[in-house]
Formats: structure tokens, C-alpha cells, sequence
């Protein structure tokens, strides 16, 4: 089990002046892992970003949320409240499902994973089809995760202090219930500390509820009317400040375990259930282990290399720690490197 800090034992000269021995810098964990030669080629080649498609992935995620905004509107306002509510609970999930999928686009973006030769497009893409909707500063939040993958596993990593503060790792996955009430119980405070570390201040809170009116009051106001245009920008705000969160929350904890071992490799987790790939990991963000492999894979070509790997390299199929469905935990096993 790695420590999050070790201190020497004091020297000699320590010893005679009363001095404290300095605790020895953390060292992040080691990967872990080492691929077969044979395919680096296929590696190499899977890190070739595809602006266009991701373009497209984003605005499709936008427009179909925006959508769902509106039709939930107008269910509310013209159908039976036995029929419309249930609607609209499940268009506020539906659209939180969509704004985590911008999300993971914003991850994809402080990569440099839209466009790795124009960075300057890849910043200003990122934060006006991903970062803007869901109130993402793609500075402060580069910033932040580039120190989880740089410095995984130590207590400067940031996902490790949540897990500790959080005790994600004892998130009961014994039923729904007992699942729902561990999430329950921590998502205010989850959601303060991720606040916090990606620095959303009012100026970024700001800019979510000017997106809202512009891109989802008022277009949703002229084509059927002012109460539904209201309704709409509510449900969109519903579904941004209190479902997302959670949803959020649920994909980070389904990350990681680090309390077993010493490896990225062994304490990064995949995720490729149904429920996880569609509603908790879109955009293949829960081939999580081959994300922190190499980083600069582009989402559109994660799967394609986790497959490769299952097929083509034993150890890799041998050693990979996978949960299938939403409430599993994953065995606990120990690195081999």
C-alpha cells in the first residue's frame, strides 16, 4: 500500500543538533505497465486528434440537451402533471447526462485532445462548446488535472484528497439504496471541494446562467412561448447545478482505487457497463485505464485501443481492472511490474 509520505529516519548529525529530519518528496506512482513493441506503431497512430468529429460531438451534445430543455417545457405547461413531471425529471437527467458529456469534452480539450497542432483553436473550441455550457475554466481546470495524472497518487494529486475527504472508496455498492444513500450523504461537500479546486467563481457561475437565458430561455420563449421559455431555463439550471453534480461525482468514484497498490496501472479502473457508457461515462471516458496509459488518445479512439490491447496483449487482458456494472466492485489485485 503506498503512504502519502514517508519520513527517513534522522541522521547522525539530526541526532546531535535536535533537528528534525525532513520528510522525503513524494514520489508519484510509477505506471505499471509496458507495452509490447508490436504496437506501438498502432499506439502511436491512435493519438491523431479529429477536430471535425469532436466539433460535432460537442454540438450535438448541446443541441440535443437544449432540445430536451424545451420539449420538457412545453410538457409541463400543456399535459397532465401525472404525465409531464415524470417527463421532465427524466429530461433533467437526460440533460445532465449531456452536459457531462461536454464535460468530458472539456477534459478532452486540457489535454490538447481536439486539435494537438492548434492549440489556440483547441483552448477556444473547448471552452465555447464545452467550458462555457457547463461553467468550466479550462485554465484552472488543466491545471488541476494535469497534477492528477503528473503527480498520481500523492497528496498533491487532487482526485486522491477528494477520494481521502470524501472516503470514496467506501461508497456502498451492496443495492441501489445503499449505493444512492453513500451519494447522497456526500455530494455537498463533494461538490464544494470541486468547486474549489477548478477555482468557478462568479464570473464563471455568471456565464452559465447568461448561456442558459441566451441559448435556452429565449430561443425556446419565441418559438412557443414566454412561460415555456421560463420553464425551459429553469429545467436547464435544475439539471446543471443539482443533477450533474452528481452524476459527476458517481464517474470520479468510479475511477480509481488507491488504497491497494502502488501503480497507475493497477489503481486506475475501466468502466464498460451498459449504464456506464451511457449515462455516467460518455464519450468513452470510461476506458479510463487507457486514458492514463497515454493521455493524448483522443476519446474517439479510446475503445478501439483498449480492444486492441484485450486481444492482443495477455498481460494487459490479465491485469486490467474492469467493473461491468454500476454497483460492482472491482477485485482488489496487486501490481506485477
Amino acid at each position: 500500500m503506498n503512504t502519502d509520505s514517508i519520513s527517513p529516519a534522522p541522521s547522525a548529525a539530526d541526532a546531535r543538533t535536535g533537528a528534525t529530519a525532513r520528510p522525503a518528496e513524494e514520489k508519484p506512482y510509477r505506471k505499471g505497465y509496458r507495452l509490447p513493441p508490436g504496437l506501438r506503431d498502432e499506439i502511436a497512430a491512435a493519438h491523431r486528434t479529429r477536430p471535425a468529429l469532436t466539433v460535432a460531438c460537442a454540438l450535438t451534445d448541446v443541441v440535443t440537451a437544449l432540445a430536451a430543455a424545451v420539449v420538457c417545457a412545453w410538457l409541463l405547461t400543456a399535459l397532465n402533471p401525472l404525465v409531464s413531471i415524470p417527463a421532465a425529471i427524466a429530461g433533467c437527467l437526460f440533460i445532465a447526462r449531456q452536459l457531462r458529456a461536454l464535460e468530458n469534452l472539456t477534459h478532452e480539450a486540457s489535454h490538447y485532445n481536439w486539435s494537438r497542432h492548434h492549440r489556440r483553436w483547441n483552448d477556444v473550441l473547448g471552452w465555447l462548446l464545452s467550458g462555457l455550457p457547463t461553467g468550466g475554466r479550462l485554465s484552472a481546470y488543466r491545471e488541476s488535472h494535469l497534477r492528477h495524472h503528473g503527480r498520481f497518487g500523492t497528496s498533491e494529486d487532487p482526485d486522491r484528497r477528494r477520494y481521502a475527504e470524501l472516503d470514496l472508496e467506501a461508497l456502498r455498492r451492496t443495492s441501489v439504496w445503499a449505493f444512492a444513500s453513500s451519494v447522497a450523504v456526500r455530494i455537498t461537500r463533494y461538490q464544494i471541494g470541486w468547486l474549489r479546486e477548478v477555482k468557478t467563481d462568479l464570473f464563471a457561475t455568471a456565464g452559465v446562467l447568461l448561456w442558459s437565458v441566451v441559448c435556452a430561455t429565449l430561443p425556446s420563449a419565441l418559438l412557443v412561448g414566454p412561460g415555456t421559455g421560463v420553464l425551459s431555463g429553469v429545467l436547464w439550471l435544475v439539471s446543471a447545478f443539482v443533477v450533474l453534480p452528481v452524476l459527476r461525482l458517481i464517474a470520479e468514484s468510479d475511477e480509481h482505487i488507491y488504497s491497494d497498490c502502488d501503480t497507475v496501472f493497477d489503481a486506475t479502473i475501466t468502466n464498460v457497463g451498459f449504464v456506464q457508457r451511457v449515462l455516467i461515462h460518455p464519450h468513452a471516458d470510461g476506458y479510463h485505464t487507457v486514458h492514463h496509459l497515454w493521455p493524448g488518445i483522443p476519446h474517439h479512439s479510446l475503445r478501439r485501443v483498449h480492444t486492441t490491447l484485450m486481444t492482443q496483449d495477455p498481460d494487459y487482458g490479465r491485469r486490467i481492472r474492469m467493473r461491468q456494472r454500476l454497483l460492482e466492485t472491482p477485485r482488489a489485485v496487486s501490481s506485477s511490474s
